[in-house]
């Protein structure tokens, strides 16, 4: 356990720089977009991987996807209630784990004035407090790690700048990236890293009833002009649960392709006329 007076041992950086081989992993909401390609790279890189989300359809889907199949293990909850992460944790064939990725996520768009109290308490529980949940219910299976184990929470950039995705999903990643770094400063005596990684607007199932319009004008204002794609976002985690990151703990990785650097202004386009003064 590590304290002030015996801090956590530094990990051995002598191997790969990034290798789950024997690691044990658990990634909420992981039957499709950033959350499956998450569990496929841990798989790929040798680790075996813990999936859930609502659908055991899905989840079957998911798990016959993988490099190693018998290296998935899947367990269909529903996250959003108390009930569901004592299922989980019941239910989950790993004793200890290395990695924890909470991922679980919905959105509701609408404007702040159109939400129903009922429509805010189950995004933040869904975003929110299915990741506090599994942070507390998960705490003796991280501690038993061999070497320092690592959480990392999927937040957004709706966390920290706004975006027409709605004002109780901004709050929801908000909170979770403030519980980042409450519990990177309270669990270092346990020599638990915890991170979050806020990706950009990204390829993935919850974009993809967004409004034309909304998903337009992001890619004008992304100065690599591009949305990102989940597999970019599953290396940003990767990296954080990885000894590459060994001294980064309490931090939001931003992996937006430079979007939060305009925010929801346009690319200034007189810097490009040739004749422009600069």
């Amino acid at each position: 356990m590590a304290t002030a007076a015996n801090p956590a041992k530094r990990p051995r950086t002598d191997g790969p720089v990034i290798d789950f081989m024997g690691k044990k992993v658990l990634v909420t909401g992981g039957s499709k977009g950033i959350g499956f390609c998450v569990a496929k790279l841990v798989v790929r890189l040798g680790g075996e991987v813990v999936i859930c989300a609502r659908g055991q359809k899905g989840l079957d889907e998911a798990k016959a996807m993988m490099a190693v199949p018998d290296r998935c293990h899947t367990i269909a909850c529903d996250l959003s209630t108390k009930e569901g992460v004592e299922k989980l944790a019941q239910d989950c064939p790993l004793t200890s784990l290395d990695v924890l990725v909470n991922n679980s996520g919905i959105n509701i768009r609408k404007r702040a004035e159109d939400f129903t109290e009922e429509q805010v308490m189950e995004i933040l529980s869904t975003n929110f407090l299915s990741a506090f949940r599994c942070c507390r219910a998960f705490l003796p299976h991280l501690q038993k790690a061999s070497a320092g184990a690592a959480v990392v929470n999927i937040s957004s950039v709706a966390g920290v700048t706004h975006i027409p995705s709605g004002a109780a999903y901004g709050a929801s990643k908000a909170a979770l990236d403030q519980l980042t770094r409450n519990l990177a400063v309270e669990w270092s005596r346990f020599g638990i890293r915890v991170n979050s990684v806020a990706p950009g607007p990204t390829e993935t199932p919850l974009m993809e009833n967004a409004n034309p319009e909304f998903l337009s004008q992001f890619k004008e204002r992304i100065p690599l002009g591009r949305m990102g794609e989940p597999e970019e976002i599953a290396n940003a985690v990767a990296f954080l649960s990885s000894s590459a990151s060994s001294w980064i703990t309490g931090q939001v990785l931003l992996v937006d392709g430079g979007f939060t650097a305009t925010s929801y202004n346009k690319i200034p386009d007189f810097w490009l006329l040739p004749d422009a003064k600069q």
